[in-house]
């Protein structure tokens, strides 16, 4: 089971980064100048999010995916460890 929560949370990262990448791609569409901020300043990701909602908003949810499974993933292998009382 170990395995499994491991590959769930490489699997997680990859995903989280490849939404991160297509974050960026849509702020720099939108313009050079959000493209950069969100690229240095979190908090201006947030504001690109909100305002441009339907740009962003694929990215976003395959970021949430991500997260997901890389907290599914210590989850499984806590749930693993758990002793079992008959």
């Amino acid at each position: 089971m170990e395995i499994v929560s491991m590959g769930l949370v490489i699997i997680g990262v990859t995903i989280v980064l490849a939404g991160t990448i297509f974050f960026l791609i849509e702020s720099f569409r939108a313009s050079v100048w959000w493209g950069l901020a969100c690229l240095l300043l979190f908090p201006v990701q947030l504001v690109f999010l909100i305002r441009y909602w339907g740009a962003a908003k694929h990215p976003f949810l395959i970021q949430m995916l991500g997260i997901l499974c890389i907290l599914a993933g210590p989850i499984l292998a806590g749930y693993d460890a758990l002793p079992v009382v008959w």
